[in-house]
């Protein structure tokens, strides 16, 4: 039996999600560029999606894309919205705790000429809202913001920074991958332009990332000659995938709030019992109660992780999305926490699934770990 605490980075598909696949796998064959009757059924059952989604989270149904995962979604977002800014604006404002792949796709606009500012983080991961706002001005060519922090899961003020952004007609990207399904996301009031999710993060496929592109502002293609979803991404659509990812998010927003009331009792369980000398990220009255970044005395994050592993539990040192500890690394630095520290970072994270005996069985190990290195 494994003990699974490592939701964040990915769960089971929910079974209507997988029956939604196999039905519309069996029924919606065709390839919707085609302009037969098998590619106009395939192409309505996108619509019917794109629909859905904009029901579920208050936003335009023309505003929605699919990609192949959140990951690229991000870099195709970022990158359109900056090919619709005008040459002179050439600043990019984000912090240090993005999702590994806007740290990557923001090292190679620093690279290309972009002038990318990192906003200062408290202790808690909080942005400086006073610093945000000196930063951004009329030359500002995007804003990039996560939502909840992937890794200890502190939740930024999306709308007021945004509502800022939007006075100076500068756009605001969302990776909103870790809001979906856990805290309400309402696309309209949060003001931002573009916002990405991932679909087996709420019980979807792997392989599909949802855009929301606000179909007021100006963008332009990444690729030249894509001629699919309005050359936002080239490639046939994934029909059975993007309806399956559908479903998986009406799902998990109809199940938000009692999710979220379950993982705060969660989160106060492991508070309670969780040995005084590891440390707990994030303001714990205000982040996400999904996800916890813990911080360990004189125990390394991957010693950890590997000992859990031995007792059938499953853990992270932090994202999935990039090999070892770098990003958490990264994301703590950026909260105050010294290097030594930050290598003794561990990340454990909920679903609906979750129950007290999974995180009974890991405080077991971890606080007996700690105890024995202490002595």
């Amino acid at each position: 039996m494994t003990y699974y605490l490592d939701a964040a980075a990915t769960i089971p598909m929910r079974k209507e999600a997988l029956d939604a696949y196999m039905e519309t796998a069996a029924q919606a064959f065709g390839n919707t560029q085609s302009l037969h009757d098998a590619g106009s059924e395939a192409a309505g059952y996108i619509d019917s999606c794109r629909r859905m989604l904009g029901e579920l989270l208050n936003g335009r149904k023309d505003g929605f894309y699919f990609t192949g995962s959140a990951s690229e979604g991000n870099q195709l977002a970022i990158r359109s919205l900056l090919k619709g800014r005008p040459d002179n604006c050439r600043s990019i404002i984000s912090t240090k705790l993005e999702h590994a792949s806007v740290l990557a796709v923001l090292h190679e606009l620093g690279q290309e000429g972009y002038d990318v500012r990192f906003v200062s983080v408290d202790r808690k991961g909080r942005v400086d809202i006073g610093e945000f706002e000196r930063l951004v001005n009329g030359t500002t060519a995007l804003v990039v913001m996560q939502s909840v922090n992937s890794e200890m899961g502190a939740v930024q003020d999306i709308a007021g920074m945004a509502g800022h952004a939007a006075a100076f007609g500068v756009p605001f990207h969302c990776d909103m991958v870790q809001a979906l399904g856990k805290i309400p996301v309402d696309l309209n009031a949060s003001r931002v332009t573009s916002a990405v999710f991932s679909a087996h993060k709420t019980g979807g496929p792997k392989g599909v990332g949802i855009v929301y592109l606000d179909p007021a502002i100006h963008w332009q293609p990444v690729y030249e000659g894509t001629t699919h979803q309005q050359g936002f991404r080239a490639g046939t659509l994934d029909v059975p995938g993007i309806v399956s990812a559908a479903i998986a998010a009406k799902y998990a927003v109809a199940e938000q709030a009692e999710n979220y009331r379950k993982a705060a009792l969660l989160q106060e369980f492991l508070l309670d019992n969780l040995h005084p000398e590891v440390r707990a990220a994030g303001d714990i009255r205000s982040k996400s109660p999904f996800i916890q970044g813990l911080l360990l005395p004189h125990v390394e994050g991957q010693w950890m992780m590997l000992e859990c592993n031995r007792h059938q539990i499953a853990i992270s040192t932090g994202t999935a999305c990039k090999i070892g500890a770098s990003e958490a690394m990264s994301a703590m630095l950026a909260m105050g926490v010294e290097s030594d520290a930050a290598r003794k970072f561990i990340r454990i994270s909920f679903s609906k699934e979750t129950t007290a005996d999974d995180l009974s069985r890991f405080l077991d190990v971890v606080n007996n770990s700690v105890a024995h290195a202490l002595i």
